[in-house]
């Protein structure tokens, strides 16, 4: 069969129709992967001792020997290859027709792939291929949520916001920060965004977002409060120049390229950052000038060349650039 296109379908499939004894999930996103593997394994109910995994050295010989023998006390058998590159490369694909009618399930798991490959086309004729994308925010905190409520816990939406913000889009890493949370938290309490600030791993603190937010809007008693905050929490003053910089740069771009007509996900494209991103920004310039952020833009480049050369403070620069001389 061809290739399944949308989640609701693969999810449907997994939970209701046969098995078929073939299976490829490859793309960026990893959760996914390893989600749809766990939901097959729970299907067949198999036990570890009939569980085979490969990963670079994955041997198609051997597969196939899995494949064609009998397995222990009659169950089914399950054979993972993760990362192999057998998608890209000249494979033998008769371990496939083995597999075929067999008791045995063989779950793909690949970053890339050349649907050119053999195998790849032997694996739609015969078994399912699912993409597994980068998901949406939206998507994600859904996600995100389910596993907070499971667990007996609160969180509201823009504390999931705050997270993506802060630590990205990479679902396992998010899941990985939201287990570190539900083991903090009492149940029946609530995830909030200070526990986020004390327990989470984040890229770069989106308090940033909240600071220049402060700038833009003129708040400086609030842009104040950010500001001592991240120093507080010994975040260097240059690296939040240069996020801040870079910020100015980003929104003058998306200023121009919006009164273009470009939407979000060309804007996201145009400057290489995630679209959550860009419809961040998007709202941040929708409330400012071009000459407001050109102005602004021309003052971080000020502020950076006097901390450089040793003009000024860093910690002076900052408190310029937030609430002004």
């Amino acid at each position: 069969m061809a290739e399944i296109e949308d989640i609701k379908t693969i999810k449907n499939h997994i939970q209701n129709d046969e098995l078929k004894n073939v299976y490829l999930f490859y793309g960026p996103e990893g959760y996914l992967k390893d989600l749809y593997e766990k939901r097959i394994r729970a299907r067949l109910d198999v036990d570890s001792m009939n569980c085979y995994f490969f990963s670079q050295d994955a041997d198609v010989k051997e597969i196939e020997s899995i494949c064609a023998a009998t397995s222990m006390f009659g169950d089914k058998k399950l054979v993972v290859v993760s990362g192999s590159g057998m998608l890209k490369a000249a494979t033998d694909v008769s371990f496939v027709d083995v597999a075929e009618g067999s008791d045995t399930v063989v779950v793909f798991k690949e970053d890339e792939i050349d649907k050119r490959n053999k195998l790849y086309k032997k694996i739609c004729d015969v078994g399912i291929v699912f993409q597994c994308k980068k998901q949406s925010p939206l998507e994600i905190k859904k996600v995100l949520a389910y596993e907070v409520k499971k667990s007996g816990r609160l969180i509201k939406e823009f504390v999931l916001q705050y997270m993506i913000e802060g630590i990205g889009d990479d679902i396992s890493k998010l899941m990985s920060e939201i287990e570190k949370l539900i083991l903090y938290v009492p149940e029946g309490g609530e995830i909030l965004k200070e526990h986020v600030d004390s327990l989470c791993t984040m890229h770069y603190s989106p308090r940033i977002f909240d600071l220049n937010d402060a700038v833009a809007s003129r708040d400086k008693g609030r842009a104040y409060k950010i500001m001592t905050s991240l120093l507080e929490d010994k975040e260097p003053p240059v690296k939040i120049i240069a996020v801040l910089s870079k910020m100015w740069s980003q929104l003058y771009s998306v200023k121009v390229l919006s009164a273009e007509g470009a939407r979000s996900a060309e804007i996201a494209a145009y400057l290489g950052i995630k679209d959550f991103a860009a419809s961040k920004l998007l709202k941040q310039a929708a409330g400012m000038s071009l000459e407001y952020i050109k102005k602004e833009l021309e003052l971080c480049e000020e502020m950076d060349f006097s901390v450089k050369s040793g003009l000024i403070k860093d910690v002076t620069a900052l408190e310029i650039l937030t609430i002004g001389q």
